[in-house]
């Protein structure tokens, strides 16, 4: 994409401001220094201490050792003691955005902010973030750049200005798409098989709700939620999109709005009549819809790798034999289980202060913290035996928190990454040599082949979605598309919330028979009209920049 104009003239002060002065936060040291190339090496320590200032969310970490704080412990100290960079906390807040917002206006900038795409083009179009594609190049490490080029070009080109990297991202990893997830019991209890077709799915919806297989009388095919888009995969199927930009003949366009939605809301609304949907999905409550499951009386829903951390797994305490089993279905014509690439930046963006000194001192600070969570060298790994008792109680990815930069990255194809790791543990009957993060997952998968669902819930939970999970959101008949366009543009910051009301409100209301088909057309018609046109005209203009 290129910069776009200035936004505001008070912005325009505030640049001029930067530039000659350095009005944002910033340390004060060494302002007028030269980096070397020493500097630029990803380890290289500095001889004087190189200090940043950081603003950051309100920090509800509660597992720091006494005396600890968020400026000073182990993961800290840790890339103090290797490279000399020490960072100081600006400000902390509950509204990162409006924060930085008002930072904006008044030039009182830190030195390293973790911002949301909207505040990031608006840096971006306000010139007051640095250009790091040399840091990059040059100061990256190599896990770090490891980490990035799993996702090819896509998740840097999220953060390139004509063709400069002006931030470094999150990540969000690949495959959190929805699956299939089926009461493999009462497969075997009828005697059906695993589905693949549309078809295939409705009719072993059906099977379950005319032989009532719950007991209850009140046996349910399908669990949904309150978001139509949860049927994602019923979409996919007729080749439809909700909810995703995509690219078709050559145009980025708006998956709603698209006339293969209709077949597949047909589909919905046809197979709500009959009573294979949960008829009253609209109004429950989460823990309602949770209920349904846990309590046994849904035998599908749709859910992404992840459900043995939610509630669901409590099923085996009512019901001792049920066994859940995760599908890629429904598949379409040609055999492929479709799904959309969600955002590659999760989290949000990691950006520099233009006009601090020492950029490459912030990769060096992302390097050492990434080595540390992840556990990439053997230097970190010796570090945290040597200083565990002075240490965090959870130094894991998961707990970011307490680093200098509160930053989380990992492979687009972790969950490959992971699940491979485990299956090459339990084929050697040990979890030496495996990421110390994932001894918990193989552990859980041999107690579970050992006692099967006599494991307590939370084992139970930890294979499902570990091993059962996982292995399904790597299914080889997997087709990932890359979405036609990730982010916001200036119509939407206005418009998008009704058109997203009037969109979900449209769908609903067809699947659950209260308006007829022709409603798809008239919402489309509208949806033009109020705002979708001029959407689509500026998603079309920046995704061809």
């Amino acid at each position: 994409m290129n910069k776009r104009k200035i936004s505001s003239l008070l912005a325009v002060t505030c640049i001029t401001a930067l530039i000659v002065s350095g009005c944002g936060g910033g340390s004060g040291k060494a302002e007028d220094k030269a980096v070397s190339e020493k500097d630029y090496e990803p380890y290289s320590k500095y001889e004087s201490p190189v200090e940043f200032t950081i603003g950051r969310n309100t920090s509800h970490t509660n597992n720091l050792p006494k005396g600890d704080s968020i400026e000073n412990n182990m993961a800290t100290r840790y890339v103090e003691s290797k490279v000399n960079v020490k960072a100081k906390v600006a400000w902390e807040t509950d509204d990162m955005d409006q924060k930085l917002s008002l930072s904006m206006t008044t030039g009182d900038l830190p030195d390293v902010m973790l911002v949301s795409r909207t505040i990031f083009n608006q840096l971006v179009d306000n010139d007051l973030i640095e250009d790091m594609t040399e840091v990059y190049e040059k100061t990256a490490s190599e896990g770090v750049k490891n980490i990035y080029s799993s996702y090819g070009d896509l998740l840097l080109d999220q953060v390139k200005v004509d063709g400069k990297i002006m931030g470094l991202p999150m990540t969000n990893i690949g495959n959190q798409h929805q699956l299939l997830w089926i009461r493999k019991d009462w497969l075997d209890k009828v005697g059906g098989k695993l589905p693949q077709s549309v078809d295939d799915v409705w009719n072993l919806a059906r099977i379950f709700v005319e032989k009532d297989v719950s007991g209850t009388g009140k046996t349910i095919g399908f669990g949904m939620n309150q978001d139509a888009m949860n049927f994602s995969p019923i979409f996919a199927a007729y080749n439809a999109f909700p909810g995703q930009w995509i690219k078709k003949d050559g145009k980025v366009v708006y998956g709603s709005v698209q006339p293969e939605m209709k077949e597949a809301l047909a589909d919905l609304a046809k197979h709500y009549k009959e009573g294979l949907i949960d008829k009253q999905f609209a109004v429950r409550s989460d823990e309602e819809k949770e209920a349904l499951v846990i309590n046994g009386q849904a035998g599908m829903l749709f859910n992404p790798w992840w459900i043995g951390y939610t509630n669901y797994k409590d099923s085996i305490k009512q019901d001792p034999k049920a066994e859940w089993v995760a599908v890629s279905a429904p598949v379409d014509e040609n055999g492929k289980f479709k799904t959309i690439r969600q955002d590659p930046v999760g989290g949000g963006i990691v950006v520099v202060r233009k006009g601090y000194p020492h950029p490459e001192a912030i990769m060096k600070s992302i390097n050492l913290t990434t080595d540390f969570l992840y556990s990439l060298t053997d230097d970190a790994i010796q570090y945290k035996k040597e200083h565990a008792s002075e240490g965090l109680t959870d130094h894991s990815r998961w707990n970011n928190e307490p680093t200098q930069i509160p930053m989380q990255v990992d492979y687009d194809d972790v969950l490959k990454r992971y699940y491979d790791d485990i299956m090459k543990a339990d084929k050697a009957g040990s979890a030496d040599g495996i990421q110390e993060d994932r001894v918990v997952s193989y552990e859980a998968y041999q107690e579970f082949k050992q006692k099967g669902n006599a494991v307590d819930a939370n084992t139970y939970g930890e294979y499902l979605s570990r091993v059962e999970g996982q292995r399904e959101a790597n299914n080889p008949n997997l087709e990932v598309i890359p979405a036609g366009f990730y982010g916001t543009t200036e119509a939407m910051k206005l418009k998008w919330a009704n058109l997203q009301k009037m969109e979900q409100e449209m769908m609903l209301k067809i699947i659950m028979g209260q308006a007829g088909i022709e409603a798809f057309d008239q919402f489309v018609s509208t949806w033009k009209k109020t705002g979708g046109d001029e959407i689509t005209q500026e998603v079309e203009e920046m995704s061809s920049r």
